[in-house]
């Protein structure tokens, strides 16, 4: 037996604390870099992270889904495990060969590219350190305890380096550098650890690639597809409006992110778990995970939604300064996909890929790639940013609405709409919270900070005086322990 079974809210809790800290880091470093950036100089490193991250997946070929999916099936068996990590890790590094001989091919050839060129080199590490980082292990192994840890270390290591070395507005490219060798360092260390599990240099005699061949490509083709409308909407703004739009879009698009890490901090747990409990034939473990995601996503995701809309003006001025007042609006129409995605997530790949439907997942973001695409060419050129933000909400809002039709069997029996209207209640006394307090608070700070507490005391109290499942129970749970506690 390659690990214990892992308590869900031990791993819940360390993925969170994961999620905070991709909260919080942002939060602290993104409006350092911003102001001394500028738009123009974070929309140049984002623009090359952008097209660096096509190749990123051309070496991935969908394999860290597949793989955790797998991985998981067969974490009991050491053997197994270990020849199944050795397949999947081989696939990938002839997949990396093939990724850079076409992104140098790309780079010194395409012109439109070439002011780029030493940006987009030092980005391309994060084709090499993704291809052997093998997160996708660890997850599939519930070690969510280490990954949280090196994250942290890998992130305090990236903090020194951009408050010592990013002094002007032309270091974008040391900040480029910085934020990809800060990474690249933990996925180095993720490749050496790993022998603490299994020894991956051992040969085996039975390698059996052709297993993986067709699951590895349907997820490679639905990452390329997802990747066109997260990725592709930066990529054609700084072709069509420049390096500032790709900045504004930035700022409002991060802001977005950062919310939505902690929303589906709950997928990124329940997926191997998921995958194990199917394996097993555990059916009333299944439907009790889907139950308690849905419920959580939605409870978490739409308030959060309405907060960052209410919110939108001061949150980018504090967050970015007054260079990126222009992305307020940018970031009020691009919100609502923290709720698109988060249950895309738990449907697309925690439900139908768990359950091995990753046709219908693939249909669904090709899909939504193709929308994505149309409504760019059609938008951008006139709205700009603007324009991006209309066609990545839209593109969302399809995917999710297309995978609620296909997963509905999975689902139907989980969806209790006395909780969604309860959410629906809660969050319109947030646009309440937030209105009163912008009548009675001038300073911007203050005002924002109350918002946020307000916010949460009046949703979450609502919740529990209207005895919510999830809150009242979670409530009862903690009270108890610090009953105990103070009783020790």
């Amino acid at each position: 037996m390659i690990t214990k079974q892992k308590s869900i809210k031990k791993n819940f809790m360390y993925s969170s604390v994961l999620k905070v800290l991709n909260i919080i880091f942002p939060l602290i470093t993104f409006p350092y870099v911003a102001r001394i950036l500028s738009p123009t100089g974070i929309g140049k490193i984002d623009f090359s992270l952008s097209i660096v991250q096509y190749f990123v997946l051309i070496a991935q070929v969908g394999i860290p889904t597949y793989a955790i999916r797998e991985c998981s099936r067969v974490r009991d068996d050491k053997a197994k495990l270990t020849q199944t990590v050795q397949e999947i890790l081989l696939i990938n590094f002839f997949t990396m060969i093939f990724s850079y001989i076409i992104f140098f091919t790309t780079v010194f050839n395409v012109e439109t590219l070439s002011s780029y060129k030493t940006l987009l080199i030092i980005t391309s590490i994060n084709i090499l350190s993704t291809s052997i980082g093998v997160e996708w292990f660890y997850q599939s192994i519930e070690e969510y305890k280490y990954i949280t840890i090196r994250s942290l270390l890998v992130k305090l290591v990236s903090l020194f380096l951009i408050f010592a070395f990013i002094r002007h507005e032309n270091d974008f490219i040391i900040y480029g550098a910085i934020v990809v060798l800060s990474n690249s360092l933990g996925y180095v260390y993720n490749f050496f650890h790993i022998q603490e599990h299994i020894k991956i240099f051992t040969k085996q005699d039975n390698y059996n690639f052709k297993r993986h061949i067709k699951p590895v490509i349907i997820l490679f083709a639905m990452s390329i597809s997802v990747s066109v409308y997260i990725n592709l909407d930066k990529v054609m703004l700084g072709l069509i409006c420049g390096d500032s739009s790709v900045g504004l879009y930035s700022a409002a698009n991060k802001l977005v992110k950062i919310i939505l890490t902690l929303v589906t901090s709950l997928g990124v747990v329940l997926f191997p778990r998921m995958s194990y409990y199917i394996e097993s034939n555990e059916v009333l473990q299944v439907q009790k995970l889907i139950s308690n995601a849905l419920n959580f996503i939605i409870m978490i995701s739409l308030p959060a939604t309405v907060g960052i809309i209410m919110l939108a003006t001061p949150t980018i001025q504090i967050f970015a300064g007054y260079e990126y007042i222009e992305a307020i609006t940018t970031i009020r129409i691009i919100s609502p996909i923290i709720i698109a995605i988060a249950l895309s997530n738990l449907i697309g790949i925690q439900i139908l890929v768990s359950h091995g439907k990753e046709k219908i997942t693939l249909v669904s973001t090709i899909l939504g790639a193709v929308i994505n695409l149309s409504l760019n060419l059609i938008l951008i050129p006139i709205l700009k940013q603007n324009g991006a933000a209309i066609g990545t909400l839209v593109a969302e809002t399809s995917v999710m609405t297309f995978q609620l039709f296909y997963a509905y069997s999975y689902i139907k029996g989980n969806i209790k709409l006395k909780n969604i209207a309860s959410y629906f209640f809660g969050s319109s006394l947030i646009i309440i919270v937030i209105l009163t307090l912008n009548l009675l608070v001038s300073n911007m700070i203050i005002f924002t900070s109350l918002s946020v507490i307000l916010s949460v005391v009046v949703y979450f109290g609502f919740l529990y005086f209207i005895r919510n499942e999830l809150v009242y129970e979670m409530s009862k749970k903690a009270l108890m322990k610090l009953k105990r506690k103070s009783k020790n």
